[in-house]
């Protein structure tokens, strides 16, 4: 999770619905509202309604004196006002009315409604010979009598559906967009991370992977990013390894050609009896057994190499030891091994107590591959430090020995020594090596575990 307030893809996609049908319904109430006020402004006006009117007054008075109709020609005046779609017709005989055209009904206009705007009306219209009465009414002349008629015009209704009609358009359309919207972010978000994992794929594991996203699909991305560290990692691991094997076999075969090709020679003159006296054959006998005994060293620690770094990871049994007392039995020892090879050893203990969390069999192997290499490569005629000390939270094991001028003609492969790399690099420590002023020091880096307060 990549952050406290996380939404789901169900939530967003809830959200983003809620979001956009409350952005219709506004769109949908605002356009009903923007157009019934726009066809009240124009089109139902007093002026242009009295001006609809009057000229419907005046096509059935065209009509009526045209067909010679009279009052009773109900047929003929229901055939107008059909003809008119919108219309409803009322004719009057005093207060009584005769005949009402089938349609939409309503109020009859108020007679105020149309005095008021009158003068306006007829200016409009050209002329002013056809007035309503007080009560809002027409006298038309029919062909037996004159009659109160009444036009009602509701041709307004066919705007009022349109603009419910636009605004129901309008109002699917925003919530479509924002749908659309919201998918097209996700998709691109769902396309871009495939072409990251083809590109993974395909080999090119250099560019990132990284996304914003606090839902499955930044998991999603997180989790690929992870992946892709994972095989960078362990290709690096597989080509470390593939190097490091590659110099040890490259070291190892010469290593081992030396001694064994000694040793054939050796064999091959004690088997033809090339020697003069017995002396001779136990010196080729005593050289046999030397070079015997280089390659049970190179094989013993080529099989350490091989043990430690066979697996990736390695099984260790890590418990808190005392430093001060660990240190005293595991170095103690090494450094009465080395004072009867013939070492002159100084010692500096540890004195501050520390608490270190390690598998002691395993350091016991790093500290008898050091002390071995200091028996087999270090000057015997300068001194051997050893000493023991705190820096900061980490338990310093540093061990110094000098060159010698010339060589030991035993060559180290160094096989130990990455040995004793992965080991420590295992237990969370470091271990590293120095050579200067024909000096050699090798220094053992381990944490120190910080006790918990009672």
């Amino acid at each position: 999770m990549k952050g406290e307030h996380r939404l789901s893809l169900n939530a967003k996609l809830l959200m983003v619905q809620l979001i956009s049908l409350c952005l219709a319904l506004g769109i949908f109430l605002v356009g009903i509202m923007a157009g019934s006020w726009f066809v009240e402004e124009r089109y139902l006006s007093p002026e242009a309604c009295y001006r609809r009117q009057l000229e419907y007054i005046r096509d059935l008075d065209s009509y009526v004196q045209a067909n010679g109709l009279s009052s009773s020609d109900a047929e003929a005046l229901e055939t107008w006002a059909r003809a008119q779609k919108y219309v409803y017709l009322a004719l009057y005989k005093g207060e009584k009315p005769i005949l009402e055209t089938d349609g939409y009904k309503t109020d009859l206009p108020e007679a105020t409604d149309y005095v008021n705007n009158l003068q306006a009306a007829e200016n409009s219209a050209g002329t002013g010979e056809l007035v309503p009465d007080e009560d809002g009414y027409y006298r038309l002349q029919f062909a037996d009598g004159v009659f109160r008629v009444s036009v009602v015009d509701f041709s307004e209704m066919p705007y009022y559906d349109l603009v419910v009609i636009l605004s129901l358009a309008l109002a699917c359309l925003a919530l479509l967009l924002v749908n659309i919207l919201h998918n097209r972010n996700i998709t691109r978000s769902i396309i871009r991370l495939s072409k990251e994992v083809q590109w993974v794929a395909q080999g090119s594991r250099d560019d990132e992977i990284r996304s914003d996203r606090d839902d499955e699909i930044g998991d999603l991305a997180r989790a690929v990013e992870q992946m892709r560290r994972s095989i960078i990692q362990r290709m690096q691991g597989e080509q470390d390894a593939l190097a490091a094997n590659s110099g040890l076999i490259t070291a190892i075969s010469h290593d081992i050609r030396t001694p064994l090709t000694a040793l054939m020679g050796y064999l091959d003159l004690l088997e033809g009896k090339q020697y003069q006296n017995e002396e001779q054959m136990q010196r080729y006998l005593s050289a046999s057994r030397d070079k015997a005994r280089q390659l049970k060293e190179l094989t013993d620690e080529l099989f350490r190499y091989f043990l430690v770094f066979a697996t990736p990871e390695m099984k260790l049994d890590l418990q808190h030891y005392d430093a001060v007392i660990l240190m005293e039995q595991l170095l103690g020892d090494q450094i009465i091994r080395l004072e009867e090879s013939g070492f002159k050893v100084r010692t500096l203990q540890l004195e501050r107590p520390c608490t270190v969390n390690i598998d002691v069999q395993y350091l016991q192997r790093v500290l008898d591959n050091v002390f071995s290499n200091v028996n087999k490569h270090a000057d015997k005629s300068r001194t051997v430090t050893v000493m023991t000390r705190l820096e900061e939270d980490w338990l310093k094991i540093d061990v110094v020995n000098g060159v010698p001028a010339r060589p030991n003609p035993v060559e180290s492969t160094k096989i130990g020594l990455q040995t004793c790399r992965k080991i420590l690099r295992e237990m969370g420590g470091v271990f590293e090596t120095h050579q200067e002023d024909k000096k050699f020091l090798v220094e053992i880096s381990l944490p120190c575990v910080q006790e918990s307060q009672p």
